[in-house]
């Protein structure tokens, strides 16, 4: 029976609005192509009667040619949908923003530069949506492997297996646990 984790990671592992972007780009792909195969099916010939030739052409065209416009339809349907309602698109960056908070309370602390990654596009999805990624994160309750006092204070924010530090004003550096120390170690001497 599938754990709760599970269906968690099953729900958020993926961004909608990154895939509803993905799926315009896949429905102009597929009306290019169809509109492409109608043009190939006029060319073609077999060893039908003219008139039978004609009749398989003029059909399957217009099959192909139909499809591709309702495939058009979507897609310029889709496409105005995401924007120019900004509610939905709102609903559907938050939902991406917490899905983003809950990969990163889920990091393993294997490799802090993965981290560093998914915080700044946390970020890059706060932007869009008006929120703060510092009210959404408690880095206390984030790392496996507690940030010693002493660091915590540089600021350090996660330290990962390889003892590499999260550090900076918008948790984008990443420094090895002895640069942290050198350089507090410098500034206390300053």
């Amino acid at each position: 029976m599938p754990k709760q984790s599970e269906y968690m990671e099953a729900f958020f592992g993926v961004e909608l609005n990154q895939k509803f972007e993905d799926m315009i780009n896949e429905l102009r792909d597929v009306e290019d192509d169809l509109k492409e195969l109608s043009k190939e099916i006029g060319t073609l010939s077999q060893s039908l009667t003219p008139e039978e030739f004609n009749e398989f052409i003029k059909e399957f065209r217009a099959v192909s040619y139909e499809n591709a416009q309702q495939i058009k339809d979507v897609r310029t349907f889709l496409d105005f949908y995401l924007k120019s309602d900004k509610t939905s698109t709102h609903i559907i960056l938050e939902r991406d923003a917490y899905m983003k908070i809950y990969q990163i309370f889920k990091w393993d602390g294997s490799d802090v530069r993965d981290l560093k990654r998914w915080i700044k596009e946390l970020s890059e999805l706060c932007d869009k949506i008006g929120l703060n990624p510092r009210d959404l994160i408690n880095f206390k309750k984030l790392t496996a492997r507690p940030v010693p006092d002493d660091l915590a204070k540089f600021p350090v924010y996660a330290l990962d297996k390889q003892g590499y530090c999260l550090t900076g004003p918008a948790f984008d550096m990443v420094l090895h646990v002895d640069e942290v120390r050198e350089q507090m170690d410098s500034d206390s001497h300053e």
